[in-house]
């Protein structure tokens, strides 16, 4: 007993003197880890690295950005290059505090940089001020739906008279996404038809409508949306952008085609991006219907479908990607994404001849051409 004693003295003193040449927060790591456990410590390595950096931290972040896009912060840096937090807050009448302890977060996680006093955009920050603005935007949009999830589980709050979605984020946020990629393609399938009359859809603040028109001079673009507030945006947005004289939009539901305003005969090509799925949550054939009236008024115009493809559990599980919280947003607030299938399925049933298909897998999106 007294050579064991003597052993482990020996040890610890041994330890003490190798401790003595480490760093001071490894050697305090050393310590803690001696005292607490190595497979404690690993088990609260591995929970930080997936709970803290792989999920919390993503939230804190997405406000911080989401606020700051709303208070207008990011449009002025992008305007003038750099911003001052104290001159920014006073102009804006903001809370100086907060304002410089969002920024601060930003700047120590490499979102934000610093010239002197002010802050500008670091290379991190540029890709998401620049590219990603409309994910923040969508997100925001959904926002209460998320803040409410257990009130909804727990059948205390309901979707649709409870909760809400914000529809002009929503729109701003995917329109501005959408213009990245799927706007150009439409735009390339309307040149190939040589089209000059353009209808979209729910249009939301005309985004699409405003791009269209504003790289193609010969085209005329009629936009249709339910939602007046975002009407009422994009016929903002349309003036601004000069565009009065071409781009035309209507608070209509496009469930009732057959009501829609005269100078809509004239158009020679449709598109509708991501708004079928929102009416087959209402029923297969109130989807059937609308489609079906379409076919009616428009006989042989051409219909341009943008839909998101819901792949399979055990599919999204191999790949992820955004597809998890995309399909999770949609399917909590009344809407009804469905397999490729399906929307074949659709199709048939609403009697169109032709169905041209592109299915753009690495965005789980498909491009149909009805007629």
């Amino acid at each position: 007993m007294q050579l064991q004693t003597k052993l482990l003295k020996r040890t610890s003193g041994a330890e003490e003197k190798f401790q003595h040449f480490l760093p001071t927060g490894l050697r305090e790591l050393v310590r803690t880890t001696r005292i607490v456990g190595g497979r404690q410590m690993l088990q609260l390595l591995r929970a930080y690295r997936v709970g803290w950096q792989g999920i919390i931290s993503g939230y804190y972040t997405t406000r911080t950005m989401q606020a700051l896009f709303n208070v207008g912060f990011f449009d002025e840096m992008q305007r003038a290059g750099r911003v001052d937090a104290a001159a920014f807050a006073d102009q804006h009448d903001l809370d100086p505090y907060i304002l410089e302890r969002l920024a601060e977060s930003l700047y120590a996680l490499r979102i934000l940089d610093k010239a002197g006093s002010a802050y500008v955009l670091d290379d991190k920050g540029k890709v998401l001020v620049d590219v990603a603005h409309g994910w923040f935007d969508s997100a925001y949009g959904y926002e209460d739906l998320f803040h409410a999830l257990e009130g909804m589980l727990r059948k205390e709050q309901q979707y649709g008279s409870d909760v809400n979605r914000r529809a002009p984020n929503i729109a701003r946020g995917t329109g501005n996404m959408e213009k990245l990629i799927y706007f150009p393609l439409a735009i390339d399938m309307i040149d190939a038809l040589g089209a000059r009359h353009v209808l979209d859809l729910g249009c939301g603040d005309a985004i699409f409508l405003r791009e269209l028109c504003a790289q193609r001079a010969h085209v005329t673009g009629y936009g249709l949306d339910i939602a007046a507030d975002t009407i009422a945006e994009g016929q903002a947005a349309v003036r601004e952008a000069g565009l009065s004289a071409r781009i035309h939009l209507f608070v209509e539901d496009v469930t009732r085609v057959e009501q829609l305003p005269a100078p809509l005969e004239q158009i020679e090509v449709a598109t509708i991006f991501f708004v079928l799925h929102e009416l087959l949550y209402q029923g297969f054939e109130t989807a059937v219907d609308f489609l079906k009236s379409y076919r009616s008024h428009f006989p042989g115009v051409p219909l341009i479908v943008f839909e998101a493809v819901k792949p399979s559990t055990e599919t999204m599980r191999k790949r992820p990607g955004m597809a998890v919280h995309y399909f999770l947003q949609h399917e909590l607030s009344q809407q009804r994404p469905v397999s490729q299938a399906e929307w074949r399925q659709l199709f048939r049933a609403a009697g169109f001849d032709s169905v041209e298909e592109r299915y753009l897998d690495f965005a789980r999106t498909a491009i149909f051409t009805l007629s």
